[in-house]
């Protein structure tokens, strides 16, 4: 059975990963998606500090003694940056038993113009990861890349084809539903591409990124959810749906995650018939 997994950006940035895990499992999530994103907005967050790998190890203990697994993960920047902030992440990844953890592609050159022309898009992405491979293999991590909404990224397909171009199996690709519909992109796009290894499940309406919950938003879904089958998709049911968790007053919260959740599994169990 595909897991249910929920980004922990439903819950404010830099808030305490542990605790919130506590909670996420107690709704009845018992797998995560660490949002690194999150953590770099503070200095002095752990994840930020020399202190990182006791912060990972003491995560994975509490996390173990709740049942509650981290799978998943979003790395602070896009691939352009191979400074110390991926190579943490991808050393936490390991840590946690984190296996896939995506990177934004790259959608601006050096002078900040939005990459329009296919050709470059692949090859400035495809550059600047496979630097980064070596370390993805040594931590258990594949790396990937993911459907934007800026020049070249939003077409669905580029992202399939910059996978087929690297050629690693530590490098695949998550698609962003509510990404695809904000950019006015039909599900039908999925046609011919290689499967993705995760998805980013969320809702939104056109030239939006709504990150809403399935349903509260424009997606077909049935027809969505048949175009992943026919490509054989065959992984988790990633949700990153988490802006009107942020938006809501903390006491409303776990009302909207179990709400949340309900829809997960009617997807889940839509995915697996």
């Amino acid at each position: 059975m595909k897991n249910i997994v929920t980004t922990t950006s439903v819950f404010p940035c830099c808030a305490d990963v542990a605790q919130l895990a506590y909670r996420l499992g107690a709704i009845g999530y018992k797998a995560l998606d660490l949002a690194f994103d999150y953590c770099v907005q503070k200095p002095d967050y752990p994840f930020m500090t020399d202190a990182y790998e006791d912060w990972a190890w003491d995560l994975r203990r509490r996390a173990d003694a709740i049942g509650v697994r981290y799978t998943h993960s979003h790395a602070p920047f896009d691939a352009r940056y191979r400074g110390p902030l991926i190579g943490k992440t991808m050393r936490v990844c390991e840590i946690l038993g984190i296996h896939y953890c995506v990177v934004h592609p790259i959608w601006q050159d050096e002078n900040k113009n939005i990459i329009t022309d296919r050709e470059q898009f692949i090859r400035v992405n495809a550059d600047a990861i496979r630097p980064l491979l070596p370390t993805a293999q040594a931590h258990n991590v594949v790396l990937l890349s993911e459907n934007l909404l800026w020049g070249a990224s939003v077409e669905v397909g580029i992202i399939s084809d910059l996978v087929k171009e690297v050629n690693s199996p530590w490098f695949g690709w998550c698609h962003d539903t509510g990404h695809a519909k904000g950019c006015d992109r039909s599900p039908a796009d999925l046609a011919g591409c290689i499967p993705p290894l995760s998805l980013h499940i969320q809702d939104s309406t056109s030239g939006r990124d709504g990150h809403l919950l399935p349903g509260d938003g424009d997606i077909d879904w049935k027809f969505l959810l048949d175009m992943l089958k026919q490509i054989g998709y065959a992984g988790d049911v990633v949700l990153e749906a988490h802006h009107q968790s942020l938006d809501a007053p903390d006491v409303e919260r776990d009302a909207l995650l179990v709400d949340l959740l309900h829809r997960a599994e009617k997807i889940r169990g839509y995915m697996e018939k």
